[in-house]
């Protein structure tokens, strides 16, 4: 059975995600976060902007650096089934920090 639909967080939550979390880079600038919601299990994927692009000269496009470390907010996005979720709503309802680095 799934985890009932709860908005909460707890520590544990962005510790269990920095482990089995796998990150994919789907295009330049942008990357996939892959791996089972800390709370349900339910596997979810979460797109995160790592850099920006501005136009200089028309046409020309220089990537912003991307910071070494940042932080995250996640929330879960599976689409299993949780008992007393919003309409509409996706994922069980936990969220957490997650840190990211450059690699």
């Amino acid at each position: 059975m799934c985890e009932a639909y709860d908005e909460t967080t707890h520590d544990d939550y962005a510790r269990d995600a920095a482990v089995t979390f796998a990150a994919t880079e789907i295009r330049p600038g942008t990357v996939e976060l892959a791996g089972p919601c800390p709370r349900c299990r339910g596997l979810m994927y979460v797109p995160v902007v790592t850099g920006t692009y501005k136009s200089l000269p028309l046409f020309r496009r220089t990537a912003a650096p991307a910071p070494a470390e940042r932080v995250e907010p996640v929330i879960c996005t599976c689409e299993g089934e949780h008992p007393g979720s919003p309409e509409g709503s996706v994922g069980c309802g936990a969220y957490w920090l997650l840190r990211l680095t450059a690699s």
